[in-house]
């Protein structure tokens, strides 16, 4: 729809240019002392009541038409954005009281520990390393074994960005193909995690989900520099 709008826009916009264009050449025409042809009078009048006509119906296409959904699109971008910064958030507050309850006493919930760890840089110096079970990422998924307040929370905020991106694919249309395989791809993975129960090889997939997001970590290419989840809702 955005590329429809922008391109319906453009088509327009050159037409506008053309009709101020030749308004103004025949205006200019008209109040000069040129020697006009017998036709002038006849003719001119109706050119420019027509040409007067297209910059009204541009004028009522810009109002009605190409603003508003210009407007309704950045409010949708916007509500996606904060609600997805706000879900993470809140995912990532959990994800760090399980790993202190697994025994990471060197993590805690402060707002600039938060803040680095929204980081993809931070999420990864502070959970990629560790081989004991206290250590690294593995503090937080020994403890998605048990059916802990963590876990809950986690497939509720989970659940709950499955709900954003279902909105977002039914009042905001993508032309980008691959934009929208990769939201609908989204939105299936968030459905089959909300169904997740807590056990170690149960909650694998909703680790491995969580650890993904945070990191910029991909199984295809290693470890990114960004969130692609973050990357693909700028890119709308």
């Amino acid at each position: 729809m955005k590329l429809k709008i922008r391109k319906a826009f453009g088509r327009v916009s050159l037409w506008l240019m053309l009709n101020v264009l030749v308004f103004a050449g025949l205006l200019g025409i008209d109040l000069s002392r040129l020697p006009k042809p017998s036709w002038w009078e006849d003719v001119v009048p109706l050119a420019t009541s027509m040409l007067a006509g297209g910059l009204v119906s541009f004028f009522f296409y810009w109002l009605v038409v190409y603003e508003p959904e210009r407007r309704k699109r950045h409010i949708i971008k916007r509500n996606l954005s904060k609600m997805y910064a706000r879900i993470k958030e809140e995912i990532l507050y959990n994800v760090v009281f399980a790993s202190r309850k697994g025994g990471r006493v060197d993590l805690v919930a402060s707002p600039d520990i938060i803040k680095s760890l929204l980081t993809v840089e931070g999420f990864k110096a502070a959970f990629s390393d560790g081989r004991e079970a206290d250590e690294g990422f593995y503090a937080f998924e020994n403890q998605m074994s048990d059916d802990t307040p963590e876990f809950r929370e986690i497939v509720l905020n989970l659940e709950l960005l499955a709900k954003q991106i279902e909105f977002i694919l039914h009042n905001y249309t993508m032309d980008d193909e691959h934009l929208f395989d990769f939201f609908k791809g989204l939105e299936l993975l968030l459905l089959r995690l909300r169904h997740s129960s807590p056990g170690y090889d149960e909650s694998k997939p909703l680790c491995s989900f969580i650890y993904q997001l945070f990191s910029g970590w991909s199984q295809i290419e290693g470890y990114l520099g960004y969130s692609v989840v973050d990357k693909m809702i700028e890119d709308i």
